[in-house]
């Protein structure tokens, strides 16, 4: 086997075009990583996306709750008797817990940084609840310390820590959830809502949400749920009740296991994925030629170093790893420093997009995760293309014979 110090040496007297081809691979693998954190993000928040015991309802033919209406009277007459005797669901001093809930999008005005700027708009995902309490319990979410859930009587709201972070609000703040609209709403209480897709949301009383923000029909004294969750004991016991509700004769709806919500609506990372390994494969093309320039500009200029080595009694195959080592270091250099780059992005908060395919969805609040399996895919990433870029020049030298060579 050659020295190392041979290859050592010769990168250090190529040190320029070394460094230069280095960059390259730190770029693409810092790239590479923080695309590959941003899609372990939104895994990791679909994974805790929903209780496996909690069954979601909504109207027959929706996947989406922005796009479900659920009749309140129909649920009243036609559900509220059939949970009385229902032995499967959970329940609180005798009562089952279900969270009633409208869900909307609402169109939140900031105005402009300075004089003569444009106003800009950001959308805010508004929850409408019947019994906060309760809503908390089924969905597993509890206030931060200080807070409390808002009062039925009043004109208040929770919110999860992501959009009030985002908003700079804090307990006790007022805001306008739209411009024009009566209510000014008083922030009561953050919810810990850390890795959940209620992160983004705003709660509030269901008949504010339902009259500005959801499908009420105030002439025809209609009002509508977009959702109601109800909790059971277990994802077998949610799958079952499911399908329960979705046979009945009284009411038709559409109704599955909250996780299988979630993970429809996670559909959309594995798009997100699919484009961010095809760049990763674009990128490791460019890297590749790269690496392969530079190693075929060293085989050109040590040509007789080669044929010394040769005469010296060094085999081929001695002069193909000494030059793939050389590939793999240069690789491993720039690999090493863009996975210290782009890790630098974990638990960074981002925005992303669960979509239910309907045109719908939901934007989430996430944090950016840089895990053992992203470490590794990077190593990996580093390793084939030091070795994919290498091997063509290396073997280019180890073809050389050596009394040609030293002429």
């Amino acid at each position: 086997m050659i020295p190392l110090k041979y290859n050592a040496r010769n990168l250090m007297v190529r040190w320029w075009t070394t460094a230069l081809t280095a960059v390259g691979f730190t770029l693409v693998v810092a790239l590479l990583v923080v695309m590959l954190a941003f899609v372990e993000g939104l895994k990791d928040l679909a994974a805790n996306a929903g209780h496996p015991g909690n069954v979601i309802l909504l109207r027959d033919g929706a996947n989406d709750e922005l796009f479900s209406d659920i009749n309140v009277e129909d649920v009243h007459q036609s559900l509220q008797g059939l949970w009385s005797v229902n032995d499967e669901l959970i329940r609180d001093n005798g009562v089952p817990l279900v969270s009633f809930e409208v869900y909307s999008i609402a169109t939140l005005e900031i105005p402009p940084s300075s004089p003569g700027a444009r106003a800009t708009y950001r959308f805010l995902q508004i929850r409408g609840i019947e019994e906060p309490e309760i809503s908390g319990r089924v969905h597993q979410l509890r206030l931060k310390v200080g807070g409390r859930w808002f009062n039925r009587n009043g004109t208040e709201c929770v919110m999860g820590e992501g959009i009030a972070k985002t908003l700079g609000l804090q307990m006790g703040d007022t805001f306008q959830p739209r411009p024009g609209l009566p209510p000014t709403w008083t922030v009561v209480g953050i919810m810990d809502t850390a890795g959940s897709p209620f992160d983004s949301e705003i709660w509030s009383k269901r008949e504010e949400v339902g009259k500005y923000f959801g499908k009420d029909n105030e002439e025809r004294k209609q009002s509508f749920y977009t959702s109601i969750v109800v909790r059971t004991a277990d994802y077998d016991t949610a799958k079952r009740n499911s399908e329960l509700f979705r046979n009945l004769s009284e009411i038709k709806i559409n109704a599955m296991p909250e996780k299988d919500y979630y993970d429809k609506l996670s559909e959309s990372i594995m798009t997100f994925q699919f484009s961010a390994v095809f760049i990763a494969i674009v990128m490791a093309v460019g890297g590749m030629f790269g690496l392969m320039n530079t190693m075929f500009a060293a085989v050109a200029q040590r040509v007789k170093d080669i044929g010394v080595l040769r005469i010296l009694g060094y085999p081929r195959r001695a002069i193909l790893l000494s030059f793939l080592l050389e590939s793999l270091l240069i690789a491993c250099i720039g690999g090493l420093l863009g996975l210290l780059l782009g890790s630098m992005v974990d638990g960074i908060q981002q925005t992303g997009q669960l979509s239910s395919g309907q045109g719908g969805g939901k934007t989430v609040v996430f944090k950016m995760i840089v895990n053992a399996s992203v470490i590794k895919l990077a190593v990996q990433f580093t390793l084939g293309m030091g070795l994919l870029g290498g091997f063509l020049p290396a073997l280019s030298a180890m073809r050389l014979k050596p009394l040609d060579a030293v002429r």
